[in-house]
């Protein structure tokens, strides 16, 4: 485990509330990993295809009541809605998201909640289905999220989550020049290894199904991304990065050690599906 331990709620819902223009310049509404599916998709089109993966490993969603933990911007929402879901519940802990998401919800049946994850109020077995797109290593205490994924997921229903992961044993240099300095960077209280995921979930009495390894399709993100920070360079990202006072500007390297990470295979990427 890769850990941050002065990394809070509040940090984690002012970097992406102080970075939104930055964020949605660069990865639109879909705040997320692409999946190349083909060497010849657009990155708007990658993005789509992970969300649509997730989406697929609920099963049917038909007229189905879903949770979207860490919804973002809603765009995974509105797709799943699309593709057939009965309804939507979204969370996020950012204001800018919420409120973005909530103008653009284009009168679907889909629900936003601004609020923590781990504080809330849903009453037990709401939802037929749940997922999350990279919002795991946001969250601090990892065994109650899966608590109440448990508890507020009905009997039988699925969980599909992708998550931002660590090799299991990463060298000294990767952990000091790439790992820790993501989690500081992305305000990540920590970075778990797959075997660390493995662990909670079975300490959160939810059942394991299948994981599978995204990192050589998805790795491509970071160089596009990479490439773009250059648009970010005119007077306005100046005046934002070389600001001292502007405490999420070093995101931006994060955007090269991530790339790093993956080519050094110390950072990781996977899907997990989960059943209550």
């Amino acid at each position: 485990m890769i850990q941050s331990t002065e990394t809070t709620i509040d940090e984690v819902s002012h970097h992406y509330d102080e970075l939104d223009d930055f964020y949605r310049e660069l990865w639109g509404i879909h705040l997320h990993h692409g999946l190349w599916e083909s060497p010849f998709d657009s990155k708007e089109e990658a993005v789509i295809n992970l969300s649509r993966k997730v989406i697929s490993h609920l099963g049917d969603i038909s007229c189905k009541h879903l949770m979207d933990i860490g919804c973002g911007y809603g765009g995974t929402a509105k797709l799943a809605l699309l593709q057939g879901a009965g309804r939507v519940t979204g969370i996020t802990l950012s204001q800018k998201q919420f409120h973005f998401a909530r103008l653009h919800s284009d009168q679907l049946a889909v629900n936003y909640v601004l609020g923590d994850w781990l504080e809330n109020k849903f009453a037990n077995a709401t939802f037929d289905g749940a997922y999350s797109i990279e919002c795991f290593s946001h969250i601090k205490d990892k065994k109650r999220f899966f608590e109440e994924i448990k508890r507020t997921l009905r009997p039988g229903g699925k969980f599909v989550m992708t998550a931002w992961l660590c090799d299991e044993d990463p060298s000294l240099l990767e952990r000091e020049l790439i790992l820790s300095p993501i989690c500081k960077e992305g305000r990540l209280p920590s970075l778990l290894s797959k075997k660390e995921v493995l662990y909670y979930i079975k300490e959160s009495g939810l059942t394991f199904k299948e994981h599978i390894d995204l990192g050589s399709r998805v790795w491509r993100t970071w160089l596009i991304s990479s490439r773009q920070l250059l648009k970010l360079l005119n007077f306005r990202g100046l005046k934002y990065f070389f600001n001292s006072k502007n405490r999420e500007r070093r995101f931006a390297l994060s955007v090269l050690r991530i790339l790093a990470g993956y080519r050094k295979g110390c950072f990781k990427y996977g899907l997990f599906i989960i059943e209550n």
